[in-house]
């Protein structure tokens, strides 16, 4: 596990930058949530507080707060007088993820369709254009962001707060799966064009293209995530 979390350098970052310091305990939250997401610490692995304190040189209480509201989000279990187990993949839970996409988010992308502005449809090209690259280079992390980006970005075109607030929540869950997924260079090729697909019905105002659209980028996902647990 060779990602750190320095303390002083970030606080020092966001000041310079203007920004709001981050705190130690979301610093430690943030970097162990990454690396859960990202599969650097992998479904079924044991962790250990003392470990991931001086790995991330942070104490041991900004880790415990972060393992307590990676629990809650369900991405660690506390095992009393075993440890911390990193939650295990299974295609139950992905499958429920999936249910739930489905239902959801070709609402999501109709009512974008509807309300969308010039700005967001702008940023969404930019998006595409970027994961395009990223593709090309399978940096498959990178896409990863990108592709939440994308989502964040139709989620709210929405203009559905309690929608927006809700698939940003299923997002978090998924994206260890879709680091799965995204592994599958089949898929990883699809995301693309199955964006493209997305942003044009958009830029037509093409509702229910849209919604057809964010249906066949979920059936996509679903058909990789069988092959990759089956």
């Amino acid at each position: 596990m060779k990602s750190k979390v320095t303390g002083t350098s970030r606080a020092t970052t966001a000041r310079s930058s203007g920004e709001k310091p981050v705190s130690l305990n979301e610093q430690a939250y943030r970097e162990i949530k990454r690396l859960i997401l990202r599969l650097k610490l992998k479904p079924g692995d044991y962790l250990n507080e003392a470990k991931l304190s001086d790995t991330l040189k942070v104490g041991r209480t900004p880790v415990n707060r972060a393992v307590h509201r990676l629990s809650f989000e369900g991405l660690v279990q506390i095992l009393p007088r075993k440890g911390i187990l990193v939650q295990p993949l299974s295609f139950d839970e992905v499958a429920d993820l999936i249910d739930v996409r489905r239902l959801n988010e070709p609402y999501c992308a109709r009512c974008a369709a509807e309300r969308i502005d010039a700005e967001e449809l702008d940023a969404l090209t930019g998006i595409l254009r970027q994961a395009t690259q990223a593709v090309g280079r399978r940096d498959i992390d990178r896409v990863v962001d990108l592709d939440r980006s994308f989502h964040q970005i139709l989620s709210r075109a929405s203009r559905n707060k309690v929608l927006h607030e809700m698939l940003m929540q299923l997002h978090d869950r998924s994206q260890r799966f879709w680091t799965v997924s995204l592994s599958d260079v089949r898929h990883l090729e699809e995301i693309v064009p199955e964006h493209t697909a997305i942003i044009e019905a958009l830029r037509k105002r093409d509702a229910a293209g849209a919604a057809n659209a964010m249906e066949a980028h979920i059936e996509s996902f679903s058909a990789t995530m069988k092959r990759a647990l089956r």
